[in-house]
């Protein structure tokens, strides 16, 4: 199994997500979420890990989190597996969580409130709540209205939005509110091997310090943060390279370049940003998953059956590197 990148460093702040297994609902209960974030102030306590947001949803969690030591994988081992025995003790049976957590290392200074914001309107986007302070189960009432509980990091308020803490929770919450009916509050596409989030600066300091060639041959997105690109760069430098406007509009089933085009980003998501299926559908103009995978099977097929198709591929792919690396 593919395993994604875990980028450690002392202070840094993460996006954490994971999933029940099959989509199912593990935190369906108000008693089995109540039981988590028992759990998860026991965690951040024994870790030493600052918790900014969270939000449990009924089949996912989201948090916000910085780490005081490279300890990630030790305080997520214990929520994990602490909570998958508490359902098992109940009669779960089957896998719980869906495969390895997400942790995408944040860039402060452009993402952080952004991340904030994404975890807090979930409910919201999910059509759970028409306002954001109306979800139980998450600490958005606490940040604009007081009341969080003392294990829970609130000195960010006043970071980012001024000393007073009052004015602070108004200013959250309008740039909370703002984002409602916006659509997408996250900016998937600025995502690189699922696992940095941030500008391009903050990227290729991250990546510069990596020792790549100490990763395993199952992590995700090695090659890509050897060349620092990222999903939308990548988009952008194929229609540039190939003469074309975008690749969210064409005629797939007729038109031979627009076709290539959409196999050059693919294979090039694939390889240099660990994309999923979900994140090159939104590039093609928000097509269904499976459509993707039906694609990534019609090139597949093609490069069998054509022996100089690899070839272009690979000189395109080429160039396109070259513009992405200016």
């Amino acid at each position: 199994m593919a395993r994604a990148l875990r980028i450690q460093e002392e202070g840094a702040a993460y996006h954490v997500l994971s999933r029940g297994n099959l989509k199912q609902d593990i935190l369906e209960q108000d008693s089995q979420k109540a039981y988590f974030l028992k759990l998860l102030r026991t965690g951040a306590e024994r870790y030493r890990i600052h918790i900014f947001a969270y939000c449990l949803m009924d089949n996912h969690y989201h948090l916000s989190l910085r780490i005081s030591t490279e300890n990630l994988p030790e305080f997520m081992h214990y929520l994990g597996s602490s909570y998958a025995n508490y359902l098992v003790r109940g009669g779960w049976v089957g896998h719980v969580f869906s495969g390895r957590y997400k942790a995408i290392r944040i860039d402060e200074e452009e993402y952080f409130l952004i991340v904030n914001r994404y975890i807090h309107l979930n409910p919201v986007k999910a059509g759970t709540a028409g306002m954001p302070e109306e979800y139980a189960w998450s600490n958005y009432n606490g940040c604009v209205n007081g009341g969080n509980k003392g294990w829970l990091e609130e000195d960010w308020l006043t970071e980012y939005f001024g000393a007073d803490l009052g004015e602070a929770r108004k200013e959250y919450r309008r740039f909370v509110e703002e984002a409602m009916g916006g659509g997408s509050y996250y900016p998937e596409n600025r995502v690189v091997a699922q696992a940095l989030l941030g500008s391009d600066e903050f990227v290729k300091r991250i990546t510069t310090s990596l020792r790549i060639t100490e990763w395993t041959k199952e992590v995700t997105g090695k090659r890509l943060l050897m060349k620092i690109a990222s999903l939308d760069e990548i988009s952008h430098a194929v229609c540039e390279h190939l003469g074309i406007n975008c690749l969210e509009q064409g005629d797939y089933g007729r038109d031979e370049e627009y076709r290539y085009a959409c196999w050059l980003m693919m294979r090039m998501a694939r390889e240099y940003a660990a994309a999923s299926c979900k994140d090159i559908a939104e590039v093609l103009g928000g097509i269904k998953e499976n459509a993707v995978s039906h694609r990534f099977g019609g090139m597949r097929k093609s490069l069998r059956e054509s022996s100089g198709l690899q070839g272009r591929l690979e000189a395109d792919e080429k160039r396109v590197l070259e513009i992405i690396e200016g």
